[in-house]
């Protein structure tokens, strides 16, 4: 019997240092290292920003080194 493969898509997670601190008007993070800043209204609120920040942060220069990649290749 012949096996198939099965492509789905996999999160990582990749663990970062992040900074947070309450302000007059709310929570703000930092992600130093990758030069993400966000805000939220609970530290909740901010933490959930970060993940979301770093998601998007990681994906674009994934995306970004891969084009790159493949048009050395072509």
């Amino acid at each position: 019997m012949k096996s198939e493969a099965v492509s789905l898509p996999v999160i990582a997670g990749v663990p970062l240092d992040c900074s947070f601190w309450l302000e007059d008007d709310g929570w703000s993070g930092v992600c130093e290292r990758l030069s993400v800043i966000v805000r939220g209204g609970s530290f909740e609120d901010a933490k959930k920003n970060m993940e979301a920040a770093l998601q998007d942060h990681i994906e674009r220069v994934l995306c970004e080194h891969l084009g790159r990649s493949s048009q050395r290749i072509a």
